[in-house]
């Protein structure tokens, strides 16, 4: 980071790094995918959500390729869905930084185009999407990675950034002509988790939540944003020798 950002990042006194030391309560992550990463060919490109090329500040930092596993499945703001990929950042989290307050995952979920109230009560894909996410933290925790709590995103269908009403995160539905809430099957699903403090879950979820290297050729440029970036962009090749892993 120094070699990249140079004298754009901010220096600090020796007081105010005696002031800010090990003042921080926690660690808080919002993790809504995964992608693998890749030295690009030429100047890394990125799209925003209207399809146009991002430059400048942290996009020209990265200066990588993100690339996703085209049998990943994908939420309505087409981000691939990546369970183990949370497993494998809270380690990384719990490694790098130990962080002394422990690990909040401060927000995850997905979106799904459940409009209508009668789709939105058997969101089946959005189930299985914190079925998966919640089975692979718990294997983090297994596996050393102090998480002290998990929120799920979000209580309540609402206005997405730029994209408005049209994208839908909610566990509760939002009639948003008369603001009538419906509680989905995903609601019902996380309420049975939060009262037993057990997670059940089918054996294929599971299964499917796991770690899967991606195929040698395979491969499609991540969706930074949201849609409909994907609709402009064709296959990509890649070495699974020069891919990593990256968690978002």
């Amino acid at each position: 980071m120094r070699k990249r950002c140079g004298d754009r990042l901010p220096t600090f006194s020796a007081e105010e790094k005696e002031l800010i030391k090990g003042t921080s309560e926690f660690f808080g992550l919002n993790h809504y995918s995964t992608a693998y990463v890749a030295a690009p060919k030429g100047k890394a490109q990125t799209l925003s959500m209207w399809g146009n090329v991002q430059a400048g500040g942290y996009f020209d930092d990265q200066e990588v390729e993100l690339i996703d596993d085209p049998r990943w499945g994908r939420s309505d703001m087409d981000w691939g869905v990546v369970p183990w990929g949370i497993k494998h950042m809270c380690e990384y989290i719990q490694r790098e930084y130990n962080p002394q307050g422990g690990i909040l995952v401060t927000e995850n979920g997905c979106a799904v185009p459940d409009d209508d109230v009668t789709v939105a009560q058997n969101d089946n894909f959005r189930v299985e999407f914190y079925q998966g996410y919640i089975a692979q933290l718990h294997k983090a925790i297994q596996c050393g990675a102090d998480v002290r709590a998990y929120f799920a995103w979000s209580l309540l269908d609402n206005f997405e950034w730029a994209l408005g009403y049209s994208k839908r995160f909610g566990l509760v539905h939002v009639d948003y002509k008369t603001q009538k809430r419906t509680p989905k099957k995903s609601a019902l699903v996380m309420s049975d988790i939060c009262k037993t403090n057990v997670l059940r879950l089918p054996r294929h979820v599971l299964e499917a939540s796991n770690f899967v290297m991606i195929e040698e050729g395979a491969g499609r440029k991540t969706t930074k944003d949201a849609p409909p970036s994907q609709k402009q962009q064709g296959a990509v090749e890649i070495s699974p020798r020069s891919v990593g892993g990256l968690g978002a």
